[in-house]
């Protein structure tokens, strides 16, 4: 049930995420100035959009960076979390093909931008740009999705032993606050949908709630998703880029893997979980599950699918200019859930 206290709290989460406006953009020749004075680059710039700050793609004569300015609504020191988490991972698994920070002309990671818009000040950072085809854009095959799988559980393994002190943030994406959004269905007027996320917001609180301080809990990557995994079928280990650490948090580890299975659900209407099965069982090679993990598992991977499906309905409230992209892109999140409910529920083991 919704109370007054969750909706203070998703206000609380929202603004700390980033999510609650939209800042102006900067002008380009600026950020290529910025690049100039702080890291010596001269070249050209390709703007991304995203969904909170700003990201560019930046040619020179020589090589190609990923530039990320950060929105003036999201505390540095948050950022900061984040660069140290790929800076941690650089150092003990530089085996693992995680985005590279490049620094500044003075050594530094990152460059503060003062700023009179928003409650902070910007950070402007530059990566090595990774090539590669994204996960998103490529149909993953049993085997492929095994070793997915297992490159998250060795991810997993790489952060266990990084801590930082703004690792317990406030996110909107981490799922041990799932049962904290029931305000969000204020935003869904299709009966059927509603019932529907009702039904996984009381498995959710039934099945995973009770025992969230059991689960094993550390930092983890967060978005581990088809647009932030780059893959090459024709390399050994299948994924060659690991990007995007903006949604990095301290939390149980199976909603790490709840993220990647969530992209999985349903994408076969016949067979809605086997996909998402498959990538578990690469998982579980690698990182086993006690039997309660996995029960939880089952609903939070539904969970996640739910939850973005959600915050897409909230935000083209928030966007009306954007209403109509905005739900055009959730329904199939809603359709993929559908077919997920409709089906038998897995029985899991502890071992793959």
């Amino acid at each position: 049930m919704e109370t007054r206290a969750d909706s203070a709290f998703f206000d609380a989460v929202a603004y700390e995420s980033g999510l609650l406006t939209a800042m102006p953009q900067l002008a380009e020749p600026i950020v290529l100035d910025l690049l100039h004075r702080h890291y010596g680059l001269k070249g050209s710039l390709i703007r991304i959009p995203t969904e909170k700050d700003e990201t560019f793609r930046f040619q020179d004569d020589d090589d190609t960076y990923l530039i990320k300015v950060s929105s003036a609504d999201e505390n540095p020191d948050i950022v900061q979390f984040q660069t140290a988490c790929m800076a941690h991972l650089e150092k003990v698994a530089p085996q693992l093909p995680v985005q590279r920070i490049v620094p500044d002309c003075n050594g530094g990671l990152q460059v503060l931008l003062e700023t009179t818009d928003g409650s902070f000040d910007r950070v402007l950072r530059v990566m090595r740009f990774m090539p590669g085809d994204l996960l998103a854009n490529h149909a993953a095959t049993v085997g492929q999705l095994h070793l997915l799988g297992s490159r998250l559980a060795d991810l997993g393994f790489a952060l266990q032993d990084f801590d930082h002190p703004r690792a317990d943030r406030l996110l909107l994406w981490d799922l041990k606050h799932f049962h904290r959004m029931r305000p969000l269905l204020e935003y869904v007027e299709d009966e059927p949908k509603r019932a529907l996320a009702e039904r996984i917001f009381n498995q959710f609180d039934t099945r995973v709630v009770p025992f969230l301080d059991s689960f094993a809990t550390q930092v983890i990557h967060g978005d581990f998703s088809p647009f932030n995994v780059l893959v090459d079928p024709l390399h050994p280990g299948y994924v060659t880029g690991i990007i995007d650490f903006g949604d990095a948090v301290r939390t149980p580890v199976i909603f790490d893997v709840s993220v990647t299975m969530a992209n999985l659900l349903g994408t076969d209407a016949d067979s809605p979980w086997d996909q998402a099965l498959h990538l578990l069982n690469g998982f579980l090679r690698v990182r086993p599950l006690s039997t309660r993990e996995l029960d939880a598992l089952l609903v939070a991977a539904q969970a996640r699918l739910l939850l973005r499906a959600l915050i897409t309905q909230w935000r083209a409230n928030q966007l009306p200019q954007r209403r109509e992209y905005l739900l055009s892109h959730s329904k199939s999140d809603w359709d993929r859930l559908f077919s997920t409910a409709a089906a038998p529920a897995p029985t899991l083991s502890t071992k793959p």
